[in-house]
């Protein structure tokens, strides 16, 4: 049987091409799409690997790794365009390289914890609001707002994942 999860994991991946190609076009209404099936996806995976008894080393590692990937393009992007600080990004960038490599070295990938899950959720709605077709700045403000929410919870799950990490040497 084909682990549907991973399947959708990989397929989130293979968004993260289109979604270049169209935020160096500035096309934000087919990113927006993008983030939007990205999103999905990465909802079913999860619900199919717990539902399904599906989990994987491989999705526990990919999974992340995935999301990682899909959600710091749009976020370098915003960046670019001065609309979040290079600071706040090099923070984020930085967490998500140390976590990364922690999750390979422990024997279930180290799997995302539900505040890891809550940051990505703040993410992807600031990346939604964002990118959606209907610009006005209440929106932009709550944009800003999900966004720093995602960069408040990823200092706290950095700190829970060296203590993970910490006890399990």
């Amino acid at each position: 049987m084909a682990n549907i999860p991973n399947i959708l994991t990989i397929s989130r991946l293979s968004l993260v091409f289109p979604l270049i190609i169209f935020l160096e076009l500035n096309k934000s209404t087919f990113v927006f799409f993008l983030i939007i099936l990205g999103g999905i996806t990465d909802y079913f995976d999860g619900f199919f690997a717990k539902k399904l008894n599906l989990k994987t080393k491989f999705g526990a590692i990919l999974d992340p790794l995935t999301d990682k990937i899909f959600l710091l393009i749009p976020l370098l992007w915003l960046c670019k365009m001065d609309v979040i600080p290079f600071w706040s990004l090099a923070i984020i960038l930085f967490r998500e390289l140390i976590i990364s490599a922690l999750r390979t070295t422990i024997k279930d990938g180290l799997p995302a914890s539900q505040l890891g899950k809550y940051k990505t959720f703040f993410f992807f709605i600031a990346l939604i609001i964002f990118f959606q077709p209907f610009s006005n700045e209440l929106l932009s403000n709550l944009g800003i707002i999900f966004y720093w929410l995602g960069f408040i919870l990823t200092f706290i799950t950095f700190i829970d994942y060296l203590i993970v990490k910490k006890n399990t040497i």
